[in-house]
């Protein structure tokens, strides 16, 4: 597996750097991710498949100290658990890229290469679908890898992880990218060194405008036009309450809807 503690297809991958590959600490949601592979529906892939995936698509991962285990935040591994598998099968994932929600998402040193989720096959005997749930494998190693990499940066850039993601796949998928899918694990609490969304008023549209602004000043807005972004724990922080959502809500459909021109989805909330 490669990824490090450092910083329609995808071109080669380079090699990444540096992290050790785990083993027991990964076992449980590495097994319980692969049983969602043994349980999927779908019917024997050949060589003659018609429904071939074309669909690039993008995961971004939350390490913030909201997405723990327990009580006071998201379960972001568990959501993995639950929504990973579905999400690659549902969009007809042709690869997968990778991205972190840490302090800095954009200058994390949590890296992966892109994974081809649809690889030839080197022969006609070549059960295609086989091939296919090992790439799958291979993904969800990743995501756990990234996941546990990000845990050690804190933090919480969400428009980071999101503009980090949409770059990757602008880069690796030329044009394909206009039609690509994201997945973003996480609550969406920004809370970087430079603003705190759970310190900023959003309950009129002047605020929201302001808070916004005061965001998006000397950042980049993430490239997701066109694209079809789908949220897990998206505002689930426990800590948020319920009188506040709509200010929030708003506050990110400004962002990634208005500006950004993404088309959001909750499908999998």
């Amino acid at each position: 597996m490669n990824a490090h503690h450092s910083g329609r297809r995808p071109r080669a991958a380079r090699p990444a750097r540096g992290l050790r590959t785990p083993l027991r600490a990964h076992a449980t949601l590495v097994a319980a991710l692969a049983l969602g592979l043994a349980g999927c529906s779908d019917p024997p892939w050949n060589s003659d498949d018609k429904a071939a995936r074309k669909v690039p698509c993008g995961l971004v991962v939350d390490g913030s100290g909201s997405g723990r285990s327990d009580d006071t935040g998201v379960d972001v591994k568990k959501k993995l658990q639950e929504t990973l598998i579905h999400f690659l099968e549902s969009r007809n994932c042709s690869s997968l890229a990778y991205a972190p929600v840490t302090a800095s998402s954009w200058t994390s040193s949590c890296r992966h290469s892109p994974v081809d989720l649809d690889p030839t096959p080197k022969s006609s005997t070549t059960d295609r679908e086989l091939l296919r749930q090992r790439a799958r494998n291979t993904a969800v190693n990743a995501s756990v890898e990234m996941l546990d990499c990000a845990r050690t940066q804190n933090g919480s850039d969400v428009l980071g992880g999101l503009g980090r993601i949409a770059r990757t796949l602008r880069e690796t998928q030329d044009d394909a990218a206009d039609n690509a899918s994201i997945l973003a694990v996480s609550d969406f609490e920004q809370t970087d060194p430079e603003f705190r969304i759970s310190r900023q008023p959003l309950s009129t549209r002047t605020e929201r405008t302001r808070a916004v602004d005061k965001l998006l000043a000397g950042r980049e807005l993430p490239a997701l036009r066109g694209m079809d972004l789908y949220t897990v724990g998206y505002a689930k922080n426990p800590a948020r309450k319920p009188s506040t959502y709509q200010g929030f809500d708003q506050f990110w459909t400004d962002i990634l809807t208005k500006r950004a021109k993404a088309h959001v989805h909750h499908d999998y909330e």
